[in-house]
């Protein structure tokens, strides 16, 4: 399917929280198409099936990864070699991937955790975007992307594929373990001839760096939160947007469907500390002024746990705009008619 009408529309390829199988919900992942170009943020587990149900592969320009959690990660591969030169179905320009860089150590919440953090991930490193690309093509998909090199005739996919670490302004002292969103400005991550891309650090506790991304066009301007707690970034970074997709959880939902233990208590934490509540992200489109509010990457994304209404609802009390809970393939139209000038002629990438 293409979407090659006018305009700046949302399309919600995958609602759901968490790396968890669903069956109601596809992994986080959201396309923005800009005059039939398509723009991905995070490729959640089912998402890519839902991508050509609203875009074509031809429509693909640019993927954005918010964080390196497996639930934002899961059809990333997919997502890059499915569109590699398959007859009719195929990208029309080298794709540009945007992520997170590989920090300098493991994050932790402070110097004391530090020192257990190291002793339990001994052996072990974190990755940036390119590197996470280049395994993907390179040793993942290795042997299928040289048997078509062979058979089919098919180009190197590096030509037809780029990846990009996204780095975090040295003017910024963000630290994995002293500052992992510290309180910044949004920089600019790329730019073509219909699209400015911006990013800042959110607070989604040890997951260092963690971006919340805004794309602003002639039709008007969409952030997405991605994962985090209440954050001041994030209300710096959606400030007078027209739409603003934040993520939402409800903890007592969420912890009903664990076993007790003590795996039950330390992902309590770790929710608690990193996610926003249902009746706290209203408070973040209001203090932006955002124009509508779409809840999306549901906690707890397990079938009939999650009580929608008392989402929507916790939210609306503090927010004056419209709310509306996402559900896979929703579409949402910012405007088909330019109100500003495009960002620019030619097209710039910022890494």
């Amino acid at each position: 399917m293409s979407n090659s009408a006018p305009g700046m529309s949302v399309h919600s390829l995958g609602t759901g929280g968490g790396p968890i199988v669903s069956s109601s919900r596809a992994g986080t992942s959201t396309v923005v198409t800009v005059d039939g170009a398509a723009y991905v943020i995070d490729c959640g587990m089912g998402s890519i099936r839902n991508y050509r149900s609203s875009c074509a592969w031809s429509e693909l320009r640019g993927i954005f990864l918010t964080h390196h959690h497996s639930d934002h990660v899961y059809d990333l591969g997919s997502f890059l070699v499915t569109g590699w030169q398959v007859p009719g179905e195929s990208f029309s320009r080298p794709i540009q991937v945007f992520g997170p860089g590989q920090p300098p150590r493991v994050p932790a919440l402070d110097r004391e955790h530090a020192a257990q953090v190291d002793a339990r991930t001994a052996g072990r490193a974190m990755t940036g975007t390119v590197e996470m690309v280049d395994a993907l093509l390179d040793r993942v998909f290795a042997s299928d992307i040289c048997i078509r090199m062979a058979d089919e005739g098919r180009e190197e996919p590096h030509r037809w594929v780029t990846a990009h670490d996204i780095e975090i302004p040295s003017s910024v002292p963000a630290d994995p373990v002293e500052a992992r969103h510290p309180a910044m400005e949004p920089f600019e991550i790329y730019r073509d001839e219909l699209v400015t891309v911006t990013a800042i650090l959110v607070d989604h506790r040890l997951c260092f760096p963690a971006y919340a991304f805004r794309i602003d066009s002639a039709y008007g301007s969409v952030v997405v939160s991605g994962d985090t707690a209440y954050s001041e970034n994030c209300i710096r970074l959606a400030r007078g947007a027209d739409l603003l997709l934040h993520e939402v959880m409800d903890l007592e939902a969420i912890l009903a469907t664990f076993p007790d233990g003590p795996t039950r208590d330390g992902i309590e934490i770790h929710l608690r500390e990193s996610h926003t509540s249902f009746d706290e992200v209203g408070k973040v489109a209001q203090a932006a002024g955002v124009g509508q509010l779409v809840l999306h990457h549901i906690v707890p994304n397990t079938p009939g746990a999650a009580d929608l209404q008392k989402m929507q609802a916790g939210a609306a009390k503090d927010f004056s705009g419209p709310v509306h809970v996402a559900e896979d393939n929703d579409h949402f139209t910012i405007s088909s008619t330019p109100r500003t000038v495009a960002p620019r002629e030619d097209a710039e990438v910022m890494a």
